[in-house]
């Protein structure tokens, strides 16, 4: 008996000792921000969504991401993604698609999800930052199942217009404040229609959060620059952000599989995180 009571303990050691060896390794995960442009939507030097949309697919399997921030989908959209990558999960508002987060539910378990709207009210759907449109923010708490790590993570779509940018990154400040105490990693992309230069990007990348891009070779120590466009105006206004125990080990934009078709009127950009 007393033997056997041993071997028990022993394994019980060892199980736990081989758990806190596995969370002690970093977690390296694949995350991708992506404007896909609304498909009704007809911008100038852009294909209709019907001569695009295989395109979308092939870059989004070829990277095989383990998180996906849409932005701009209509929800029919957003079933054909699913459809054609099945194993993703959608996490969005209702029957508001205009930022959707997918994640791989054999790698995720899903503990909780919300959302806030970007706007003096944001427990309902709502305007009020100077936007015509609604603007809202997404995210799930995740459970990383091979690692046990948890995570949150956040996609949004702010709108295209000032003051209302400033406005949604300090209100997404004041939001994340409410997470902070549960000290997990955070991981926010999305299309901030905000490039280096004006202060909504400062507040985007204060009090902790940092840019990914900051890991492209091309990127400026500070990441203050537009080397990377990730819009066909020139601009570098799609982001992704974290904040916490993560670092960014790359960063990239993603490019059409056929030089004569673009995506999107955005770039899709793709970043190799490592939670520690």
């Amino acid at each position: 008996m007393p033997r056997l009571f041993a071997r028990a303990v022993a394994l019980v050691l060892f199980t736990m000792l081989a758990h806190a060896a596995m969370a002690a390794e970093p977690v390296e995960l694949k995350v991708i921000s992506f404007n896909v442009l609304v498909d009704f939507s007809r911008q100038e030097g852009v294909p209709k969504w019907a001569d695009r949309k295989d395109l979308c697919i092939q870059v989004l399997r070829e990277q095989n991401a383990d998180l996906v921030g849409l932005q701009e989908p209509s929800p029919g959209q957003v079933k054909f993604f699913l459809a054609e990558l099945p194993g993703y999960e959608a996490v969005h508002y209702k029957g508001y698609t205009d930022a959707t987060l997918l994640y791989k539910r054999e790698l995720f378990d899903e503990l909780e999800r919300g959302w806030w709207f970007l706007s003096p009210t944001p427990e309902r759907v709502s305007t009020g930052f100077g936007n015509a449109l609604p603007r809202v923010v997404v995210w799930a708490k995740l459970r990383h199942k091979p690692s046990g790590r948890e995570l949150l993570v956040f996609n949004t779509h702010f709108d295209n217009s000032m003051p209302s940018q400033v406005k949604m990154a300090e209100l997404c400040q004041q939001k994340f404040a409410e997470f902070t105490p549960q000290m997990l990693p955070m991981i926010f992309v999305g299309d901030f229609n905000t490039d280096q230069k004006r202060g909504d990007y400062a507040k985007l990348v204060s009090n902790g959060w940092q840019d990914a891009y900051r890991a492209s070779p091309r990127a400026t120590p500070d990441g203050r620059d537009e080397n990377v466009p990730t819009h066909q105006q020139g601009t570098r206004i799609d982001h992704i952000f974290y904040h916490g125990a993560c670092r960014a080990l790359a960063w990239e934009r993603l490019e059409s599989p056929d030089p004569q078709r673009l995506l999107s009127d955005h770039y899709a950009i793709a970043a190799r995180l490592a939670l520690e």
